[in-house]
């Protein structure tokens, strides 16, 4: 790897401190916090927009009419399948059911009765069969009567969170169908995301996907992706969508209720998972678009270098040729990276693992300026 001496600025910090103290001071080099380049973990992914919906919701309507005598429940109570939440006007019904039950039982005693008389040859075959006969009647009516009851309780079709009560109240009556109130099941959410044709193609079932809510402070969550669409959406007048892209639902758990329907979130859908070699984000600086970094170097090495530069005065090299050949130079040295994820970018390019970059006080430095070399902790997203 080449080595970027840049011509003025050689030891231009030097100098300044050279001129500015007397002939017999010492120069204390800065100190710097630098790092040794490894490999860290990067989860490339596609970005969405998308907006939760619950899994499981529906719109509560009465299968019968009548007039409300009881609501047991109040809107945003937790509920459990099978709950009670409302109660008609269940006079009727109730006397209707007791009447066919009686019927019922008395028809199947009369069954009984006859089919005993039967096979002691007292009656006929068709007489037993027109009570037996008129026993299963009577008990499908009860239980018919039985179901009309039981639309007088409306209940919880699942376990959820029931929703808006201001359109019912006490004494109203309600009409078969009309609806009254909503339950939602928030315990598994997902969502619809968009994703462009060019890199559909990366999306699989089963890949991890990182939600981060738009709220402040942001609440993270993580599901996996459960359906692909097996064709592209087109431009249609009544679809919101986008065009040219793939349909692809996510679905996430929310044990912890802080995730709403309606929702909107960021999701990162995570394609791939490799190790690469890191690059800390306080060790990259920008020089005309060029990132690059300050790489140290044993003055050992770089000595020839500066033995050959000709824009180094004289005096200069020998103040810096005299200093131990272990001493860390910094050498601005240009790299390329890729996109930051968290605290470190992808290092694609201009470094090796094991090379040693400074991480602090980079705006204060120049290239070939000896430094006190200080290990910071680990910057590098292990």
């Amino acid at each position: 790897m080449r080595l970027r001496l840049a011509p003025l600025s050689l030891l231009l910090a030097v100098a300044m401190v050279g001129c500015s103290r007397p002939k017999s001071a010492a120069f204390t080099p800065p100190a710097v916090q630098t790092v040794v380049l490894g490999e860290a973990t990067f989860t490339p992914g596609i970005q969405v927009v998308s907006e939760l919906e619950s899994r499981t919701s529906v719109t509560l309507k009465p299968e019968t009419d009548g007039r409300v005598v009881k609501i047991e429940v109040n809107q945003g109570d937790l509920v459990r399948k099978g709950q009670v939440l409302f109660v008609l006007d269940n006079v009727q019904p109730t006397a209707a059911y007791d009447a066919s039950k009686a019927e019922a039982r008395k028809d199947l005693l009369n069954a009984e009765r006859y089919i005993f008389l039967n096979d002691q040859g007292a009656v006929s075959t068709k007489e037993r069969d027109f009570y037996i006969t008129q026993a299963i009647q009577s008990r499908d009516q009860a239980r018919a009567s039985k179901a009309t009851l039981g639309y007088s309780y409306i209940r919880a079709p699942f376990d959820g969170e029931i929703g808006d009560l201001s359109s019912v109240k006490v004494g109203d009556f309600v009409k078969t169908g009309q609806a009254i109130t909503g339950i939602v099941s928030n315990s598994l959410l997902w969502t619809n995301m968009d994703v462009p044709a060019t890199v559909a193609n990366r999306v699989k079932t089963g890949q991890p996907v990182l939600l981060t809510t738009q709220e402040t402070p942001p609440f993270r969550g993580q599901g996996k992706v459960v359906f692909i669409s097996p064709y592209y959406r087109t431009l249609s007048a009544s679809s919101s969508s986008s065009p040219n892209t793939v349909l692809v639902k996510a679905e996430f758990p929310n044990l912890t209720g802080k995730l709403k329907p309606g929702q909107k979130v960021t999701n990162l859908i995570i394609t791939e998972e490799k190790r690469q070699l890191a690059l800390p984000v306080q060790a990259v600086l920008m020089q005309a678009s060029q990132p690059f970094v300050y790489k140290i170097y044993p003055l050992s090495e770089v000595a020839p270098k500066i033995r050959e530069s000709t824009q180094v005065p004289e005096e200069m090299k020998s103040k810096i040729l005299s200093l131990p050949g272990g001493t860390p130079i910094v050498v601005q040295t240009a790299v390329k990276v890729g996109k930051l994820q968290g605290d470190v970018y992808p290092l694609l390019d201009g470094l090796k693992q094991g090379d040693k970059v400074v991480v602090s006080n980079t705006a204060l430095l120049r290239s070939g300026l000896p430094v006190r070399d200080e290990p910071a902790n680990d910057l590098m997203g292990n």
